[in-house]
């Protein structure tokens, strides 16, 4: 490597690590969230030299709230460090913005891709898959010669596996994980379980037990395990891609969830026990505030503004 291209590659290590540090410093505001990424998107060696300092964030990240500060690389832990007073606050001042949807969360700043909240994208991965991500979501995607895995973080995502019977394509979300060789496949976090719905072909979805789903099934699991399969329409999985929101005698806490990951500010179920009231609709997305009169009207809720988008329910 010639020296101008050392010192091009430092610089952008550089650059990419005062990213990372000011956009999970607590402080970071929307405009830096658009910066970055903008900034990421100028072209690929910075959105390598992103990614490359969000791997070793992930791994500095728990010494910099213990303390230890000790070099092992060329980009060390004492540089994160250097970079941030934040210490131990930075977690917390970062997750308190992403929470009222002012910026990322956590989640998103360190994930491959991700989605704003009411942002909806499509990605096409390296094996011609493709993931569409509904708005708050978040998905990490680790590929070899001889395995397919991703992570859904958060929110919902609809994959299009490319057929390769060498390599099953795994997705991991919360406690569960689903296989698939070639196939499309829904999955999405509730408040509490995850929701597996097989659009085509056939998948293999396990939770403490497994089961196996073909088009037009779905499941819901949690820590317990799979709950029953569900037979239902393809084409009415995945609503969200249609630009609505379906909820068939769901938790108000999975609404509440849903609704959060498409409007900004936060809707917070002000009395625990209401959490559990059930809900079915249909909803449009951009238009969540229906969603909240609603809840008022069938639940005999009240929903008070304080500020800040933030939105009671009790």
């Amino acid at each position: 490597m010639h020296i101008e291209d050392s010192q091009e590659a430092e610089r952008l290590k550089r650059e990419a690590i005062a990213w990372v540090v000011r956009i999970t410093s607590g402080t970071a505001t929307e405009e830096d969230a658009a910066r970055l990424a903008l900034w990421r998107a100028e072209c690929a060696a910075h959105e390598d030299a992103y990614r490359e300092a969000v791997r070793l964030w992930k791994i500095s990240g728990p010494a910099l709230h213990a303390g230890q500060a000790r070099s092992h690389s060329a980009i060390s832990r004492r540089r994160f460090l250097g970079a941030t007073a934040a210490g131990a606050s930075v977690a917390a001042g970062a997750s308190f913005a992403s929470y009222l949807g002012l910026l990322p969360s956590m989640n998103a700043v360190l994930a491959d891709y991700a989605t704003a909240r009411g942002q909806q994208r499509q990605v096409k991965l390296e094996d011609g898959s493709t993931v569409d991500l509904d708005g708050g979501s978040s998905l990490s995607v680790a590929f070899s010669a001889n395995a397919r895995s991703a992570t859904l973080h958060e929110g919902a995502a609809l994959f299009t596996v490319a057929h390769d019977p060498s390599r099953p394509f795994a997705v991991a979300a919360a406690q569960g994980r689903t296989v698939a060789l070639g196939t499309t496949f829904a999955v999405r976090h509730g408040a509490g379980d995850v929701e597996v719905e097989c659009l085509e072909g056939k998948i293999k979805v396990a939770c403490v037990n497994e089961a196996r789903l073909s088009a037009g099934d779905s499941v819901f699991y949690s820590g317990q395990g799979l709950g029953a399969i569900s037979p239902g329409s393809p084409d009415e999985m995945a609503a969200w891609r249609r630009g609505l929101l379906v909820f068939r005698d769901r938790s108000l806490n999975d609404v509440v969830l849903d609704i959060n990951r498409h409007r900004k500010g936060r809707v917070v179920i002000a009395r625990n026990h209401l959490g559990a009231r059930r809900v079915s609709g249909v909803f449009h997305l951009d238009r969540p505030d229906e969603i909240l009169a609603h809840l008022e009207a069938t639940l005999q809720l009240s929903a008070r503004p304080v500020g800040g988008g933030v939105v009671l329910l009790y």
